[in-house]
């Protein structure tokens, strides 16, 4: 009996010992914290300049063309005219609160569409207006994973690699990825079928397993939009249910390397701790 005693004295100083307080959220956001301002660059009047109400607060801005951005003042340009809804997000431990206000481009400048990436992804001003983008099926490495974070090796997939053509009839070779410049549109052809994780096989119906992971039925993704985020990281992601390659179920792509005809992106896995590779080449 004592011992039994002592064992349960134990056990309830375990579990008072291991009790902790609950976490406390801060207040949330308010209308005021999540209100912005915004005019015109001295320079030019399609670059509009917002700055938001509260700079001491997680701001994330949807400029209504896109494209995205992070932080508190924040620039955007406008090549085409229009009237766009702006919408600025912010968030703190309490929750998130968004407002929208409307920006109206009275004349096109297409002089601002000359970015670099631009250029690469779509052929830029000067060229069709858009750029198809297939999977490099024949290169080694068109298709891997690796350890999130990386290791000391870098952006590479160092845990596994395909080899030329080791995915054939998955349903991923025969993929389009279509970027126009006007209006930043997206298109996503995939002839009837995709490859996802097999983790996520149960939201696809119809899906079946085909070399590890599994193919799903699904149909093209036309008139979505991309938007590039240009950073120490630079991102595309992609709207709605459009995705680029194997999908992991995440649409937000890092650019680890780009020429006009060739690019190799890295993303992350839903459930974290690992990270994708791709490589593509343009037709």
């Amino acid at each position: 009996m004592k011992t039994k005693l002592i064992f349960s004295i134990g056990l309830l100083l375990l579990i008072f010992s291991c009790k902790k307080e609950d976490p406390k959220l801060g207040p949330a956001p308010t209308l005021a914290d999540a209100s912005f301002t915004y005019v015109p660059s001295a320079d030019n009047a399609n670059i509009i300049q917002f700055t938001a109400n509260n700079a001491n607060i997680q701001c994330v801005w949807d400029f209504g063309n896109g494209t995205s951005a992070k932080g508190s003042s924040v620039s955007c340009p406008y090549p085409y005219a229009g009237t766009y809804t702006v919408k600025l997000t912010v968030y703190a431990s309490g929750g998130s609160k968004s407002t929208s206000q409307q920006v109206t481009i009275d004349q096109d400048n297409l002089g601002l569409l000359n970015n670099p990436i631009y250029t690469m992804l779509t052929g830029g001003i000067n060229g069709p207006g858009f750029k198809t983008w297939v999977i490099d099926s024949v290169s080694a490495g068109h298709f891997g994973v690796g350890p999130d974070p990386i290791s000391a090796l870098g952006n590479v997939p160092e845990w596994w690699a395909a080899g030329a053509n080791e995915k054939a009839g998955c349903g991923l070779y025969d993929d389009q990825y279509v970027f126009h410049l006007n209006g930043f549109k997206f298109d996503m052809i995939n002839n009837g079928n995709v490859y996802i994780h097999n983790s996520l096989a149960a939201s696809f119906p119809g899906s079946y397993q085909n070399l590890g992971d599994f193919t799903a039925p699904y149909s093209n993704q036309i008139d979505e939009s991309w938007n590039l985020l240009e950073g120490t990281d630079t991102t595309i992601t992609t709207s709605n249910n459009s995705f680029i390659g194997f999908y992991t179920g995440i649409k937000t792509y890092k650019i680890i390397g780009i020429t006009d005809s060739t690019l190799s992106l890295q993303y992350k896995h839903h459930a974290g701790g690992l990270l994708w590779y791709l490589k593509l080449k343009s037709l």
